[in-house]
């Protein structure tokens, strides 16, 4: 029996469009008897056609409005607490296909309604898990879009741009750069400098410093958008596919304590992809743990798929019925074969529709159906990706062509990039069908719900099921269908489109089980190189170690600096990893090439430093390593003990040809060109460093004097100002402060010589808090120490950077007399910056400073014990001397305040001289004088 039904909208339809035809037993459509001219206004109509947009958000009403509740939430001004959280991260789980985009963007209509307010979206792709940040890219490319549309706005009405990117640059620099390279949309918003570009910075090699520079990017980029826009919604999709670099820069941007502005982070992942082992999973639990230390809300969302009744609901929206009872049958059909799925439902109906199980009979003005005909030809409907390659394998030859090339890039991909592919590649039987251009077939494909239009020139996929079905289609999922449309791509696309799409290109062409070739092993290398820009060390190793299974056998013969090259990045990146046993063996391989230079091999031996020092801590095996490596660069360094007389006579020695020097030399100082003075440079810097955590003081001077000497002889190194500042410290622990700030103030103007910001942090707070602090004004220190910190966190120096920022936030202040009010609130901030970094020996030190100035305000139960909110004294341990020289002082300074003088001079006998062995001319030096003569006196 056959159910006939009248559309709710019969009504808006002309009376001039009904058909006079009977209606046959089958219910077929009768466009087929009709001529041309009439099949032209059926076409027309839109009464005829299924309403996808009339679904909205049936039976999600809940969930919409825990959503809404958590933006009002953030939203929400309380002039008595403006500590009041204001950062949300709400997760949206459930299967693929349950709605969990849509939710999401429900939130977009009242995002728009606010003033300033930015909703964008993000998408992590399946099909290129190697392209770092994907996601976030994509998400931070879409605000800087809407930024520039409302600056240029703007300009047009009132003749003004607005600060933002002004505020961005000042606070960035020429890093900005590096930013800029990953989203390039962000070059719209930034002023031009006056050089036409925004220039760029040599850094350090450290990939835990680049890294932790990388975060901190987006950090500061993200509080100068959230103070301009506000509230910023950030949507990220497919978050179980997200890289483990976006997800450190995710945790970055949730749990900075220097952001009070309204954010929001939507995250939507697919739940039965995500178990407990699940990188994903494991950063939800950490996020829990951490939600009241950092300061943000978070939500979970479970988005289930529909029962019955909301299925019913969805059926009589599209098909524009009022009465539940006439599509009730229909719908328990569509639950049992898509399982309530809202994604598979929609596609399950338009398939009934286009195979003519669901007609709209014009002549009855209603859509009709045979529920048995439907129950028994779906029998085989199993999942949407059948069901959709179903649908595909109906469209013309050029359209299934043109879906199999998308499914091959990105899920959001640009018209030209596809209008190449098609214009250079040919499918098997398209050619014998009319010529139609990508512009001609993309509307047609939005039509059926394939793609839908993102933007100016930009398309996605409607959903990755859709992409993965299309990529089923044919051959597109084959190798030798990837590799031929990613050799199109490399050898088609312009320099700069080549660069945007690099990682796309890459992964296409490796994919094709390629033979060994030195071409594509180059290309490999490419992508590795802009991955270790990115931080993303996961796809550097990756691109690194397929481009070594290219090179061909006689690589070492034929192409020695491409392999070099490929070894040395895999080399960096497999330590990165901890794949400590991989790198080992790229090392051996490199060190057993007998026609390479030592500066050929010095990236091999840096990386070997920072293994041996960094991660294993020995000592000694590190000053070895230093010692060889500068032997072969022609330095030769002392490896026994010596006398302190030979200390001092080198000292002196270096002393004398330092302020023999002109200072004028030092303003616009020569930069030293020899590269290999440059490497022996680099070298006894980390000599230095090791020399300082092995307690060698023959060693500290030695590393010292010579970095001064060869300056002076082959001209200024990134690390000459920094050592010529450490050299100062020196001299004012001997107690010659004069000479101390003349060889200070000397590393200072060399600074200004070289562009890195890595050894800039570095000189500036080795100057002025162990040198300058005796000579100069405190107030004249505190905004060298914010340069400082700036220049430290921008370069990834974390360490120097968040000593100056200890010391302008904290120390100095307290000592200069500031209010402890806005001191200790800051103070609490910098620790959670330096827990956050795993800069642990600075996090205790903030936190014991944090507990004394709760202290002194009486807010602790104690007075003169370090106990209480952010410390604890009697579960503290800590065997870094520096961290115990910091407990004495604050112990000492607590017993003078409160008026324990006894306790203070038995502290003062107690701990002696040794104190100035640890601290040597740091401030706290002169701090601890202050101390002792009180506690004596008194």
């Amino acid at each position: 029996m056959e159910s006939l039904h009248r559309s709710k909208s019969m009504e808006s339809l002309h009376r001039s469009k009904r058909s006079d035809n009977a209606m046959p037993a089958s219910f077929r459509p009768i466009q087929k008897q009709t001529s041309f001219r009439a099949h032209k206004a059926v076409q027309e109509l839109t009464i005829n056609k299924l309403h996808h947009e009339s679904i909205g958000l049936v039976g999600r009403e809940k969930e919409t409005e825990t959503l809404q509740s958590c933006l009002a939430r953030m939203l929400v001004v309380d002039g008595h607490n403006k500590n009041d959280r204001k950062k949300e991260v709400i997760f949206l789980k459930g299967y693929s296909g349950a709605g969990k985009s849509k939710l999401a963007d429900s939130l977009e209509p009242t995002v728009k309604k606010t003033q300033n307010g930015i909703f964008v979206r993000g998408k992590f792709d399946l099909n290129n898990k190697d392209k770092p940040y994907s996601g976030i890219v994509e998400a931070f490319g879409a605000i800087c879009q809407k930024i520039a549309r409302r600056l240029q706005s703007k300009k047009n009405k009132e003749g003004n741009l607005s600060d933002i990117g002004n505020e961005i640059l000042a606070k960035l620099g020429s890093s900005a750069q590096l930013l800029v390279s990953l989203i390039p949309e962000l070059e719209a918003i930034l002023p031009v400098s006056d050089e036409g570009s925004l220039g760029d910075v040599s850094e350090s090699n450290d990939y835990q410093a680049e890294q932790e520079r990388f975060k901190y990017l987006f950090r500061v980029l993200t509080q100068v958008l959230t103070s301009h826009c506000s509230p910023l919604v950030l949507v990220l999709d497919d978050l179980q596919w997200a890289d483990l670099s976006s997800m450190e820069v995710i945790d970055t941007l949730i749990s900075d304590p220097q952001n009070s502005n309204p954010f929001m982070v939507i995250g939507c992942f697919r739940s039965n992809e995500v178990d407990e082992s699940h990188v994903l999973s494991m950063q939800m639990k950490d996020w829990s743990g951490k939600k009241e230390k950092y300061g943000f809300n978070m939500t979970d969302i479970e988005v289930g798929s529909f029962g019955v009744d909301s299925v019913n609901q969805i059926i009589m929206a599209m098909l524009r019925i009022d009465d539940a009872d006439i599509t009730q049958r229909l719908a328990e059909i569509c639950f049992k074969r898509t399982h309530g799925n809202p994604f598979f439902l929609i596609q399950f109906v338009a398939m009934l529709e286009e195979t003519e199980l669901l007609t709209f009979n014009l002549g009855l003005l209603k859509w009709v159906w045979d529920e048995e005909v439907i129950e028994n030809e779906t029998m085989s409907t199993s999942n949407v990706v059948d069901l959709l390659q179903a649908r595909m394998r109906k469209l013309p030859m050029k359209m299934q062509q043109l879906l199999q090339y998308a499914s091959c890039l990105e899920s959001t991909f640009k018209i030209s990039t596809l209008g190449l592919i098609l214009k250079n590649h040919a499918i098997p039987g398209s050619k014998t069908e009319p010529e139609e251009d990508v512009l001609t077939l993309l509307p047609k494909l939005v039509l059926g719900q394939y793609f839908e239009r993102c933007g100016v020139g930009m398309y996605r996929w409607v959903h990755d099921k859709v992409q993965e079905a299309a990529l089923s289609l044919g051959d597109a999922s084959t190798s030798l269908f990837q590799f031929e449309i990613g050799s199109i791509l490399y050898h088609s696309l312009e320099a700069r489109e080549l660069e945007e799409a690099l990682f796309v290109v890459v992964d296409l062409i490796s994919k094709g089980g390629l033979q060994r070739r030195s071409e594509f092993a180059e290309l490999n290398l490419r992508a590795a190189e802009k991955a270790r820009t990115m931080s993303a060390f996961r796809s550097a190793a990756a691109f690194s170690s397929k481009g070594i299974s290219l090179l061909p056998r006689d690589t070492w013969t034929t192409d020695r600096s491409l392999t070099l090259r490929l070894y040395s990045m895999g080399c960096e990146m497999e330590l990165a990893l901890g794949r400590h046993e991989v790198m080992e063996k790229y090392c051996s391989e490199v060190l057993s090439q007998p026609g390479l230079s030592t500066l050929e091999k010095l990236p091999i031996y840096f990386t070997k430093f920072q293994k041996l020092c960094t991660i294993d801590s020995k000592y000694e095996e590190t000053i070895d390593l230093c010692c060889d490596v500068l032997k072969e660069l022609g330095c030769r360094v002392p490896r026994g003990t010596s006398s302190p007389i030979k200390v001092m006579s080198l000292l002196f020695r270096t002393y004398r040809k330092a302020k023999k020097t002109p200072k004028a030399s030092f303003e616009t100082p020569r930069l030293m060109k020899d590269p290999t003075q440059k490497a022996i440079m680099g070298f006894l810097y980390r000599l230095y460093i090791t020399s300082i955590y092995n307690s060698s003081a023959l060693r500290i001077v030695f590393s010292l004097c010579h970095q001064i000497e060869l300056t002076l002889k082959y001209g200024a190194h990134d690390f000459s100002g920094s050592a010529y500042a450490m050299l100062g410290a020196v001299a004012a622990t001997l107690g010659d402060f004069e000479t101390g700030a003349y060889f200070a103030e000397m590393g200072l103007l060399i600074q200004q010589s070289v562009a890195s910001k890595y050894t800039e942090s570095l000189t500036l707070c080795s100057a002025y808090s162990s040198v300058l602090a005796w000579t100069k004004p405190w107030q004249s220190c505190l905004a060298p120490m914010l340069k400082g910190y700036v220049c430290g966190m921008s370069s990834g120096n974390v360490e120097m950077a968040l000593s100056s920022a200890m010391n302008y936030y904290c120390s100095f202040p307290y000592l200069m007399g500031k209010p402890l009010t806005s001191i200790e609130t800051h103070c609490g901030q910098l620790v959670s910056q330096a827990e956050e970094v795993k800069q642990s020996d600075t996090a205790i030190i903030g936190r014991m400073l944090w507990q004394s100035y709760l202290n002194y305000m009486g807010r602790s139960m104690e007075t003169v014990r370090l106990k209480g909110t952010a410390f604890d004294c009697d579960t503290f341990a800590s065997d870094v001397p520096l961290v115990g020289a910091w407990r004495q002082a604050i112990d000492s300074d607590l017993l003078l305040f409160f008026g324990e003088f006894e306790l203070a001079a038995e502290l003062a006998i107690q701990r002696g001289e040794g104190y100035k062995k640890v601290v040597l001319s740091w401030f706290l030096v002169m701090m601890e004088t202050f101390q002792r003569g009180v506690a004596l006196y008194a």
